[in-house]
Parts: structure tokens; sequence; C-alpha cells
């Protein structure tokens, strides 16, 4: 309590030199916070990056020229949709469905707004068109009975293919949509129509696949999961075959705005040192001036019988407690001022009082080589 009680005495006294050591230190501590938000504002922009510039990416042939119609092999499709480098899956199925003597285009989906819950299901319900249902007298819970047919890749030509009995179904009309493509009437969902592939032992196949990548920023962790489940690169000198083993991703964009941002941050985090040593610098300096006008003071302490280490202690307290309350201060200004969250603040204060601090210390030099007589 001495020491504080000598420290307030002294605040007092060089009320003047106090309030411009605090302001020195409220400002230092906000220029050290404005820095560290810039750094993180660079660190924001990089994870909001992937909202603002997605990157998709879907499922070709070897050569890239088709994107449907094609047959992308069952282990393919699980690859995709077990990757935890993957949201959004979108596949599709195509079928034709047979009504008495009509055909009808039937869609196998992964994913129907406002059905999500249903086409992530196995299900044996289907959702259709209004001017199906129109046409075909039915109404909303009743059941749908079709002969299904698939289509099989020709595996001599590779560029064609044909239709074939799947199997008969029966599905209940959960509800009604205008479908995005005005020529299927008829959507399941995906699983359900690999249930029938599989009572009926046929190969499974999916006609087209697109996805977003969850996180851009893994983008080495998605690639090598496609790699894994079998994907191919693009081979521009490929034939033009059905067989959907290719990947496209449309990550050009993205990597260019990255690189950018990442090497923004590169920079500012290169300025750290010597933001560091300039704060240690002012620090010093300071300390110094201040220190400097204090010798008078120190001489009649020590003849009055002080110690030099109360002397010494006294100081130090009196410093230190100015810029603790300066870069408290400089600390609560920078989270309402700057919006830098209060650990980043909080982390810049420490740099700051380190800096400063070790300065006051040095100065203390001045004092031991200070003759009384």
């Amino acid at each position: 309590m001495f020491y504080i009680r000598m420290a307030l005495t002294g605040f007092w006294r060089y009320r003047i030199r106090t309030a411009l050591h605090l302001l020195i230190c409220i400002l230092s501590v906000m220029f050290l916070g404005i820095y560290a938000g810039n750094v993180d504002g660079t660190e924001k922009q990089l994870q909001n990056l992937a909202d603002t510039v997605p990157v998709h990416a879907a499922v070709v042939n070897l050569s890239g020229g088709m994107e449907s119609g094609l047959f992308i092999k069952e282990s393919l499709y699980d690859g995709v949709m077990a990757s935890e480098h993957v949201c959004e899956p979108k596949f599709t199925l195509e079928l034709m469905g047979v009504k008495g003597k009509e055909e009808f285009p039937v869609l196998a989906m992964t994913s129907l707004k406002g059905y999500e819950t249903l086409f992530q299901s196995n299900e044996k319900k289907c959702i259709v068109t209004p001017d199906f249902l129109k046409d075909q007298k039915l109404k909303e819970g009743d059941t749908l009975t079709l002969n299904l047919k698939y289509y099989k890749l020709d595996t001599e030509t590779h560029y064609s293919s044909f239709i074939l009995p799947l199997e008969k179904a029966s599905y209940q009309i959960a509800g009604v949509e205008k479908g995005e493509n005005p020529a299927v009437k008829i959507m399941i969902p995906m699983e359900t129509a690999r249930d029938c592939y599989r009572r009926q032992e046929i190969p499974f196949f999916a006609s087209s696949g697109s996805f977003r990548v969850k996180n851009p920023l893994k983008l080495n962790a998605f690639k090598k999961d496609m790699d894994d489940a079998g994907f191919l690169e693009i081979t521009p000198q490929a034939q033009p075959a059905l067989e959907g083993f290719a990947l496209t991703v449309k990550d050009e964009t993205f990597i260019r705005a990255a690189g950018s941002i990442k090497e923004s941050r590169k920079v500012l985090l290169a300025f750290f040192p010597a933001i560091c040593a300039a704060l240690a610098g002012a620090g010093l300096i300071t300390s110094y001036l201040l220190s400097a006008g204090r010798r008078q003071e120190y001489i009649t302490r020590r003849m009055l019988g002080m110690p030099h280490a109360d002397c010494m202690a006294v100081y130090l307290t009196e410093q230190g407690l100015t810029e603790l309350i300066g870069g408290a201060a400089g600390c609560a200004l920078t989270v309402l001022a700057a919006e830098t969250n209060a650990e980043r603040s909080f982390m810049c204060f420490a740099v700051f009082f380190l800096c400063f601090f070790a300065g006051t210390v040095f100065t203390t030099r001045i004092f031991r080589k200070t003759t009384l007589f």
C-alpha cells in the first residue's frame, strides 16, 4: 500500500506528464488494435469468401463436354454423397414410366425444394406436376402405379443407350410441384429408384450430378476425397462417351480471390515485428524522457534515507499503473471504436504492456548512475 500511496501522490504532482503518458498509452494500444483488426479482417474475408464466391463442381464425361444424360457409376455417386467436403449434392436419374398406353418421363432426384426430407429417404412416394394430376384425374394421396423402364448404356459403342423394363412400382402422390424441367411429370427420391435397381440386380447409374464444395479453403482435401472415390481428370482428347467418369471444379475465381487476400494478410503480418520494435522504441523513449525529469526527486528521496530498491519500486509502480490504466482504456476504446473482439484487444494490450514496461524497467538504469553528491 505504501508504494501505491506514493504512486498516487506522484500522479497528482506530475499530473500533466501523467496525462500525456496516459494519452500515449491509449493511442499505442488503439494503433495496435486497429492493426490487429485489419489482420482479422483479412481472415474474415477469407472465411466469408466461400459464401460470396462459391465453388461448384459437376460430374462430366471424360472429354468434359457433357453434364447430363450420363452414366455415373454407383461408386462415384456414393463417394460424393459420403464426402464431408461436399454440400448441396444434386444428382438425378432419368427413367421412363408407362401408365396404360402413355409414357411419362420420371426423374429420380436427391433433392427437391420444399420436399427435402422426402427426397433424402427411400419412401415409395412421388411428386407430380399439376397438369399430370389433372390429365390423369388423380389427387394428392392417391396411389400411382407405373411400369418403370431404365436406360442402359450400349457398352459396345459407349455413345448411345437403349431402354429396358425395370419393374412395376406403385407410389403414393405426396405433393404437387411445378417441376424445373417441364418435360418431367413425375419425381421420385433417388434412393427409392436405387432400391428398384437392387431388387432387379441391375447395376445402378445416375444421369447427372452437381454439388458445391463445402469449404473451398480445403480444396486439396476435397480433391483428394474425389480422387479416392475414383474420379478422373478431364481429357479433352478423349472420345465423347456417355460415362460420367470426370469432375469439373469451377474454382478459378475463388483461387484468385483467396490468393489476393492471403497475400494481403501476409504483408500485414510481415509488419508485426516492425510494429513491436516501434512500440518498444516508443516505450523506451517515453520512459527515458519521463525518468530524466525525476532525477532530482530520486536524489531527494535517497538523501532522506529511502533505499534505492524502494525508490525504484515507487517509480515502477507509478509508471506501471499509468501504463496499465492507459492500456486498459485503449483496449476498451479499440473494442468500441474499431469493433475488434475482446480477446484480440487483450492480446494487443499484452503486447503493448510488455513493450512499454520493458522500456520503463530499462530506464531505471538512469537512476543507478545518478550520484547523490
